[in-house]
């Protein structure tokens, strides 16, 4: 089969045809194959159900799974039933309808189960044992209510992060922690280590990485354990993983390559960081060659940052230039122009930004540390020598530190101007100082009042702001763009409320407020979800999305809105789609997650 049957669909699954069931069963001629190496022979469908003999296995399970169509849980049940007997082999007869047999019926039970019921299922096999008293519910049935039970304790725990529950839970039911049900087991081993008993949560993943077959279960393993556990222990588990019973028809080549991913992946984030401190040759070489394999754009931007910070600015430009063709942005267009600046290709910096210029004000502003120096020097000072200056150098950098550091040294040899304490405050929302960004906008907006009115509008500040691409315009004046710069410095400070209210008032342009919702929208949309309310997740979202594509932290909270509702395909392909384009903790949490809910767990 192409796809598993979601078990969760319960009841809706047990009316499948009886011709359906044929079908599959008639899919090979003599039997019905269910995965390499397990074989279901079907006879034709005799005139009654065979009657149990004594000792027999209990196969209510199997035959309810059969006429479900849940390939997964079937072949699951015949490796149980095996195990237990290894001469055992399923009837013949599985896929074929049954006629009337006396006793009771348990499909109603199964379905109850299956649809996650298990208080109503509970009652119905006791109403059905008060009407027929000589009745007994198979072992299996009660068997898998209970481990069912067990297992939506374990995740209600787990859920609310009641670690100790997790475990006592799992304790009392073992089978809910088996490799058909995956998420449990990462839930248990989650637990060990939130509760900083690492030792156990090494050997949960050990055992899961040893014991599951499935190659991308086992990479999603090692995935999930690295958020806890030690770059050694990694290395163990992945040498387990591609080694240990090792099972006919998977692929383990992926599991061997986790390592390298995850490596790939810290060294993507020192990149980021300025912080982060170089790289040694090695690591450099490795995240470089990981790039080019993937043609990854975003860590070719972050690889063009990390050398632009270094003023290795010809290694800037080759990688901001393999972003671009990879995948044209305005973010790598932006690079592109501030490295060849750095290189004095002041011709090819600006040609760079050509196909953005007017639709991109991150590359507008850029585009402004490659123009000639307005009359007076910027922010009104003596006139500036040719080439950029030490502000425009920091900036190129990334530098807001040096930034602000500029601003000062300007400010005390030719005294505060709007124009420069605008461009202090754009330094202090850079570096995560908001309050203090706030009152030097205030400040600049009381100067700008006070400044005499010239001919040539003041040169705009040329920092890449936080949380901003679109907010200074070149249609708008001073005055808007420090209103902008103050609702944004509110904005980081957490004042949603009162922004919200004065929103309509602030004097700002149509593009400004547009884009001072579109922030207030993506904040509401979070505190939704961490609320619950996650159809109000999504209509904000949605909102949203009519004034600005939608970011990638954006995309990963609609996904779990999605998920959260039960919209498990959607969120699956939304988990998917960001995936592909850059593999993250945050989507491989979301993309295993919403697989495992949709083919495994009750």
């Amino acid at each position: 089969m192409n796809r598993l049957i979601r078990p969760l669909l319960g009841a809706a699954l047990i009316g499948l045809s009886v011709g359906a069931s044929t079908a599959l069963a008639a899919s090979t001629p003599g039997g019905r194959a269910l995965a390499p190496g397990v074989k279901v022979d079907v006879a034709p469908a005799p005139g009654s159900g065979p009657a149990a003999a004594p000792g027999a296995m209990d196969d209510s399970a199997l035959r309810y799974y059969a006429r479900i169509g849940d390939v997964e849980r079937l072949e699951a049940e015949i490796a149980r039933l095996r195990a237990l007997d290894p001469s055992w082999e399923p009837p013949k007869d599985l896929f074929t309808p049954q006629a009337a047999t006396p006793g009771v019926d348990e499909s109603p039970f199964w379905a109850l189960l299956s649809a996650g019921k298990f208080a109503e299922a509970r009652a119905a096999i006791a109403e059905q044992r008060r009407q027929s008293p000589s009745w007994q519910p198979s072992a299996k049935l009660l068997q898998e209510l209970d481990v069912a039970e067990g297992a939506n304790r374990l995740r209600g725990a787990s859920d609310t992060k009641r670690w100790q529950d997790v475990i006592d839970a799992a304790a009392a039911q073992p089978e809910a922690v088996a490799c058909n049900r995956l998420d449990n087991a990462w839930r248990l081993a989650e637990a060990y280590a939130e509760l900083k008993q690492t030792d156990r949560a090494f050997d949960r993943y050990k055992t899961i990485v040893s014991q599951c077959p499935k190659a991308k279960e086992r990479r999603d393993t090692i995935f999930k354990a690295s958020r806890y556990l030690s770059p050694e222990q990694l290395r163990e588990l992945t040498a387990i993983g591609a080694t240990a019973n090792p099972a006919a028809g998977e692929d383990y080549t992926t599991v061997r390559k986790v390592e390298g991913e995850l490596e790939s992946g810290r060294l993507l984030e020192r990149l980021g960081n300025p912080k982060g401190g170089a790289l040694s040759a090695a690591d450099l070489s490795r995240v470089e060659q990981t790039t080019r394999d993937k043609q990854d754009a975003d860590a070719a931007i972050a690889l063009g940052w990390y050398f632009q910070r270094q003023k290795k600015h010809a290694e800037a430009q080759s990688w901001f230039a393999e972003a671009n063709g990879w995948s044209p942005s305005d973010k790598a267009a932006e690079g592109l122009i501030l490295a060849l600046a750095g290189m004095g290709k002041k011709a090819e910096a600006r040609e760079a930004g050509t196909p953005w210029r007017g639709k991109s004000s991150r590359v507008d502003q850029a585009l402004k540390a490659v123009a000639d120096p307005p009359r007076g020097g910027t922010g009104g000072g003596p006139a500036a020598p040719q080439g950029p200056s030490e502000l425009d150098m920091a900036l190129a950098r990334n530098d807001f530190a040096g930034c602000l550091n500029a601003v000062q040294r300007m400010i005390a040899r030719s005294g505060p101007t709007a124009a420069l304490v605008q461009q202090r405050g754009w330094c202090l929302l850079e570096l995560k100082r908001p309050t203090e960004a706030e009152a030097a906008f205030v400040e600049a907006q009381a100067l700008a009042a006070r400044e005499p009115a010239k001919s040539d509008k003041p040169a705009k500040p040329t920092s890449r702001r936080a949380n901003s691409d679109r907010g200074l315009e070149d249609n708008a004046t001073p005055a808007q763009e420090n209103a902008y710069g103050q609702a944004v410095a509110r904005l980081a400070t957490g004042d949603v409320a009162g922004l919200t209210r004065d929103l309509p008032r602030a004097n700002l342009t149509t593009t400004q407020k547009a884009e001072i919702r579109a922030s207030l929208l993506a904040t509401e949309a979070n505190r939704a979800l961490e609320d619950k309310r996650y159809l109000d997740a999504l209509r904000l979202l949605d909102a949203r999305k009519e004034l600005e594509p939608e970011p990638r932290n954006l995309g990963i909270l609609r996904g779990w809105s999605l998920y959260n509702l039960h919209r498990l395909d959607q969120a699956y392909a939304l988990f998917k789609s960001l995936d592909d384009r850059l593999s993250t903790e945050e989507s491989r949490e979301g993309l295993s997650t919403t697989w495992k809910t949709i083919y495994h767990d009750w």
